[in-house]
């Protein structure tokens, strides 16, 4: 079992079913989806993908053990597709997360509020996959019912200090459709920098910094106050470090905690998979 961090620092927004801010959120998804793909939908149709504060509401419910892979599992929000170095097709994805969400459903698990499983595509300054999903999604809007899907990408920013200038970071809820975001989307080749982060939160998203045990050089004090600065004010620490040294890990997670809750970041997680499967 895989420890996690509780996310005990709330977000600001508090969630009510279609807040306003979910509904324009939605009203702009389906004006991207006319643009996009010709694909003309009801509001409705796109209940199964969720908007700004239905994300912070979910965040902020979730405990640790929500993001393992086990029979508790209720959230991933780290996943790659073949649209930048993963395997899963958008289609694999929903069914696999479809599977999931109906047996947690099933289950009578959902009582305490949550989405029965909710989960992002978040390729390496990709959306490709992400447009895809909610066209797919727009079509059969009943069959993934259960399910909540976050918009989401996996951005590298330049910026920080220059022997240590690159670091990522997890951007849920934002328009994907958004055209002022279009240029940071050219994968691997990107050259995103730290001024570009306000695209994001325009654009509705919220960023977590990623997989930070990775990268310990970057858990102290001056690099959290970057982040907040710059407006990123979630950090991964519910990742799933699988194929990680668990004393290393054990070792560092009461330090990253101390940060988190020191500069009151809301936390997110997810297993980070580049392989045909979400678990």
């Amino acid at each position: 079992m895989q420890v996690g961090i509780v996310n005990s620092n709330k977000l600001l927004f508090k969630s009510k079913k279609l807040s306003p801010e979910d509904l324009e959120y939605k009203r702009l998804l389906q004006k991207g989806l006319k643009d996009t793909y010709d694909i003309t939908c009801k509001v409705e149709n796109l209940d199964s993908i969720a908007g700004p504060n239905e994300l912070k509401s979910i965040i902020e419910r979730l405990n640790p053990r929500q993001y393992e892979a086990g029979e508790d599992f209720r959230a991933n929000f780290h996943i790659h597709t073949n649209a930048s170095d993963g395997r899963l097709t958008p289609k694999e994805f929903l069914e696999l997360c479809k599977d999931w969400a109906d047996n947690i459903f099933k289950s009578g698990k959902t009582r305490d509020g949550l989405p029965a499983f909710s989960a992002a595509i978040t390729d390496h300054n990709r959306i490709k996959s992400v447009k895809e999903t909610i066209a797919i999604i727009a079509n059969e809007p009943n069959k993934y019912k259960n399910f909540k899907f976050v918009v989401g990408c996996e951005f590298m920013f330049n910026g920080y200090k220059k022997s240590h200038s690159a670091f990522e970071a997890v951007g849920l809820g934002f328009n994907p459709f958004d055209q002022t975001l279009q240029p940071m989307m050219k994968g691997f080749s990107s050259n995103n920098q730290v001024s570009d982060i306000k695209k994001v939160l325009e654009s509705g998203g919220i960023l977590s910094w990623a997989h930070p045990i990775i990268t310990p050089n970057k858990i102290n004090d001056d690099f959290f106050s970057f982040l907040k600065v710059n407006g990123i004010g979630g950090v991964e620490g519910n990742y799933q470090y699988k194929k990680w040294n668990r004393e290393y890990i054990n070792t560092l997670r009461p330090i990253l905690e101390k940060f988190i809750n020191k500069f009151k970041m809301f936390v997110t997680g997810g297993t980070d998979s580049h392989v045909k499967s979400i678990f």
